[in-house]
């Protein structure tokens, strides 16, 4: 039977969790070890970025070659195995040197991969790893039924024109339209959409489609090289744990924000 994770596991700052992070990566993980692990991602912004640092480094290991390095230690430690009986004791120890230079290889990698994107990063880099179409729910809002088919259909061309129409656009109008727009590459207009989305809602005392106008609108930002503004967004989104958006701004994530703002 699967032994249980202890959350408190995970909240100690003294164990990165490297190797369960990598038993993840992997797909190693199953029943309430894998449900835990997923719960303490969702809830816990350090060992999301931990994770994301790992995942990058398994690329750079796979692209560089070093999983060959990596499996050939391994198969050195097997073969000392199979040529002689260790005790017990001489076998952890081996096991141990092997995690720990298996781990330093990985720190290594890690250390280079996060500095190489934040020293890389551009606003449309960071916009396109970020940006996906927002997925339009059937009880949500009251859009124009010509201007929502085209969306579902991921006619954003035809979503443009039918909004372009409209006389009165309602607020999941302008978000639509806004993601269209996004789409489209024309973040301009993007922006405008959203901000009068949230204009029109305040006109009506109306909420609809704030939270998401609001992660949307910095992504737009982003587009259109603006990080400066898109920055305070992503912040008050990070800091809010119970916005919708939250688990998108990690802690990283916002630090390349800030690094594009202080150019």
């Amino acid at each position: 039977m699967t032994k249980p994770l202890n959350p408190h596991y995970f909240m100690n700052e003294n164990s990165t969790n490297t190797e369960l992070l990598i038993q993840y990566l992997d797909g190693e993980l199953h029943g309430e070890e894998l449900e835990a692990i997923q719960k303490m991602l969702i809830e816990n912004k350090d060992l999301q970025t931990e994770l994301e640092n790992l995942a990058m480094a398994k690329q750079l290991t796979k692209n560089y070659g070093l999983k060959n390095k990596i499996s050939s230690i391994h198969s050195e430690m097997m073969q000392e195995r199979k040529l002689k009986v260790l005790p017990d004791s001489s076998f952890r120890k081996m096991i141990f040197q092997y995690s720990i230079r298996v781990a330093a290889i990985l720190a290594v990698l890690i250390g280079m991969s996060a500095a190489y994107q934040y020293i890389t990063v551009t606003p449309d880099k960071l916009f396109t790893e970020s940006f996906h179409v927002f997925s339009l729910h059937e009880t949500r809002g009251v859009a124009a039924e010509g201007l929502k088919d085209a969306y579902k259909r991921e006619d954003m061309d035809e979503v443009i024109r039918q909004f372009n129409q409209l006389k009165s656009p309602q607020a999941e109008d302008y978000f639509l339209a806004g993601n269209a727009y996004l789409a489209t590459h024309q973040p301009e207009k993007a922006i405008e959409a959203f901000n009068t989305l949230q204009q029109f809602n305040k006109s009506v005392n109306g909420h609809a489609f704030n939270e998401d106008a609001e992660y949307y609108l910095a992504l737009s930002y982003l587009a259109n090289d603006e990080p400066a503004k898109a920055y305070p967004i992503f912040e008050k989104i990070h800091g809010d744990p119970n916005h919708p958006y939250n688990k998108d701004v990690s802690s990283w994530f916002l630090r390349k924000v800030n690094r594009l703002r202080n150019r």
